[in-house]
């Protein structure tokens, strides 16, 4: 008798271990796919946005222009570094490339304005050759020629080329609560003015033909509030 309770005991045993297996299995099955379906949306999600990030026009409106005052496009090689700050020319194709701008040419589209950068009571230099890439594969449609601060804004068809854009092209992180290594607090302000007037949002402000900004970053006063500049015959 004992023989035979030990021989079922047993078999009932191994088919609970049968059991325990084959649910083991299924469970695993059911996490492969589980995680192959996830994967395969993930592929999707990536596709579509590239899509989206691809698709989008380069006409009069700017798809790529930051929201809330944030930074715009693409933040490769963008410096939170202090001033001065030299051209960035290493990021400069990928971050033009996320803009899709429309071509540069001298004719169509040819206006300029003029940016003067303070940072804690010191004017720092807009550098020369901004969104010019220097072995001169390609030309950005808003670049600079020399120091003077004039932004010229060239492409083939009006486009509402933005100072964050601008900002972005020289290569330098920029916010309207942080400029480079620059953040607002502690009694520091980051203002934007053009021509006498404060600009609410100094990012997406869209740089209109001979306006004179003064992007300043320090305490209030630190910096001027209007200039002048002769654009002669530009």
């Amino acid at each position: 008798m004992s023989s035979r309770k030990e021989q079922k005991e047993q078999l009932r045993k191994e088919r609970l271990e049968r059991e325990q297996a084959a649910a083991a299995a299924a469970d695993r099955r059911r996490r492969i796919q589980i995680g192959g379906g996830a994967g395969l949306l993930a592929v999707i999600v990536a596709v579509v946005v590239v899509i989206i990030a691809s698709s989008g026009g380069g006409g009069g409106s700017n798809s790529t222009a930051a929201s809330s005052g944030g930074t715009t496009g693409d933040t490769s090689g963008l410096r939170t570094t202090t001033a001065p700050w030299a051209p960035e020319y290493s990021f400069l194709a990928q971050r033009l490339a996320a803009f899709n701008f429309p071509q540069q040419t001298d004719i169509g589209y040819h206006v300029h304005a003029q940016l003067n950068v303070y940072i804690n009571g010191k004017q720092t230099t807009v550098p020369a050759n901004l969104g010019i890439d220097p072995q001169g594969r390609f030309i950005s449609p808003i670049h600079t020629h020399d120091t003077s601060g004039v932004v010229h804004m060239e492409s083939t068809k009006y486009y509402a080329f933005t100072l964050g854009e601008f900002i972005n092209v020289w290569g330098v992180y920029f916010t309207d609560k942080q400029l480079g290594a620059y953040k607002v607090g502690n009694g520091n302000v980051l203002q934007l003015w053009v021509d006498g007037k404060q600009i609410a949002d100094p990012v997406n402000y869209r740089m209109k033909p001979h306006d004179v900004m003064i992007l300043g970053y320090g305490k209030p006063g630190s910096f001027p509030h209007k200039k002048t500049f002769a654009f002669g015959q530009l």
